[in-house]
This record gives structure tokens, C-alpha cells and sequence, in this order.
């Protein structure tokens, strides 16, 4: 299961997740949809620990997914995967990440 508890996510003054729980039982398939800059790839990003949220909890198979190690995450992540519309790459990653 992932569950995401009061996840807030601002950059400067531009709030982007403000309070957000969300619960995705284990097996289901979960579409995040919505308008252009309202937040689905900030979601994302945080949900798999690729961006700090600057409040609440990120809990994926009942692990506090930013209480793990690097290498931890690291090996979570690596069962998720992401499909975007266009080609996008991680402005948080370099070519070895």
C-alpha cells in the first residue's frame, strides 16, 4: 500500500500540494489526472523520492519512504514505474543516477 499523510510541497511562495492524503491499496491501479502545473509530476517525484515534500509522510508498503537510507530508496524505486506524455527527463538526476 502507499500512503501519502498532510504531504504539502511549495517552491517559493507557489503552493503546489497543500494537505494531501491519499491511500492506493496494494494491486490497484491509480490514475492521478488534472490540469497542466496543478501538481500530478510533483506527486509523483515525491511519491517515489525523488523530491522531498516539505511536510507530511510518505509511506510505501509501510515504510516511511524519506526514514529510509539512500540505497534504500534507491531499491524501492526501482518498482515503480512512471509513463509520461511527452518525454521528460529528472532535472534531479544525472546520467548514472
Amino acid at each position: 500500500m502507499i500512503e501519502l499523510q498532510d504531504l504539502h510541497k511549495s517552491f517559493g511562495t507557489q503552493k503546489v500540494l497543500d494537505g494531501l492524503d491519499l491511500q492506493i491499496p496494494k494491486g490497484k491501479i491509480t490514475v492521478i489526472i488534472g490540469r497542466s502545473g496543478e501538481g500530478k509530476s510533483v506527486l509523483l517525484k515525491t511519491l517515489i523520492g525523488l523530491i522531498a515534500p516539505d511536510a507530511g509522510k510518505v509511506w510505501v508498503a509501510g515504510q516511511d519512504l524519506f526514514a529510509l537510507s539512500e540505497q534504500d530508496q534507491l531499491t524501492l524505486r526501482k518498482k515503480f514505474g512512471m509513463l509520461f506524455q511527452n518525454a521528460a527527463l529528472f532535472d534531479s538526476m544525472n546520467v548514472y543516477d
